[in-house]
């Protein structure tokens, strides 16, 4: 009787295996265009044409430039409105629709991937520091989910400022499906349990607005640490102040940067990670600062 328990518990244990690694990657979508933007809901259907389970929790309005924002408000009601099965607009922040994925809809069944995008403009440079789209990803690294903000760029000339940037929306698939073909290489040595980016990172994408041959590659570029502001403030006699946008935010970038190289008419690649804490070394020199 007991070995026949043992080897029915065997059995058991080996068909749950092969279940577990038949499962397809379960992927979360968020972004901080609206949960009826283009770059996402064009994700989701290309993902799931490929095999993966794919959720879409998206703020119901725009939230672009909303950075980290979240809505900390215990006992408050959301009118949660479900537009078709597994894709749900929330009425929030990027940061929001993340916690919503994570804490809410898809609570008993975590994701193995989430990806914030892909976001209608660049988010290099300045646009980092408040881009809702990066910040979404950078949340749910913090929460220890592998994540990937991606993004599509702009033409930098007055023509393109003029008539809504229509290069931007012109190459808009062509970025969804350079992610869908990124995320469908890390499946191929991806298993069920398994990392599939190092862990506590994940990847930031800017893709160019133009045409496959007009591509350079792909180029590994750090976050530009002392960006150009995107506006400053005109203080107005009556005391108020009107938020102007800088002319500088405007002109191609050519130096050494994120901004530079995606106007070159590269692929960005940034590593980025949730992480707050400054390494060792700029540790010990605010320790031997503070001893003075």
């Amino acid at each position: 009787m007991k070995a026949t328990f043992i080897i029915t518990a065997l059995i058991g244990a080996l068909s749950f295996t092969v279940q577990a690694a038949e499962r397809p990657m379960r992927i979360l979508l968020v972004n901080d265009d609206g949960c009826e933007s283009y770059g996402t809901t064009a994700l989701q259907s290309k993902l799931k044409a490929n095999g993966f389970e794919v959720w879409l929790v998206a703020p119901a309005t725009n939230q672009s430039g909303i950075g980290s924002a979240i809505t900390f408000k215990p006992n408050k009601v959301f009118d949660v409105r479900k537009v078709a099965e597994k894709q749900y607009c929330f009425p929030g922040t990027p940061a929001d629709a993340v916690d919503y994925g994570l804490l809410g809809v898809m609570r008993d069944a975590p994701p193995d991937l989430i990806i914030s995008g892909v976001n209608d403009g660049p988010n290099t440079g300045v646009a980092q520091l408040n881009s809702g789209t990066i910040s979404a990803a950078a949340r749910a690294v913090r929460y220890g989910y592998p994540a990937i903000a991606a993004s599509i760029g702009y033409k930098l000339t007055d023509e393109e400022a003029k008539n809504g940037w229509p290069s931007t929306k012109k190459y808009w698939p062509e970025s969804v499906d350079h992610v869908v073909e990124l995320v469908a290489n890390l499946n191929k040595h991806w298993q069920p349990g398994q990392p599939i980016l190092p862990a506590g990172s994940g990847l930031s994408i800017n893709y160019p607005a133009l045409p496959k041959n007009k591509i350079n590659g792909i180029k590994w570029v750090a976050n530009e640490f002392y960006p150009v502001p995107q506006h400053y403030y005109k203080l107005l006699d009556d005391g108020r102040a009107q938020q102007i946008l800088s002319d500088e935010i405007l002109k191609p970038a050519d130096a050494d940067t994120d901004s530079g190289w995606l106007q070159r008419g590269y692929i960005i690649y940034t590593v980025i990670d949730g992480d707050w804490n400054a390494p060792a070394q700029k540790v010990e020199q605010y320790q031997r600062l503070l001893k003075r």
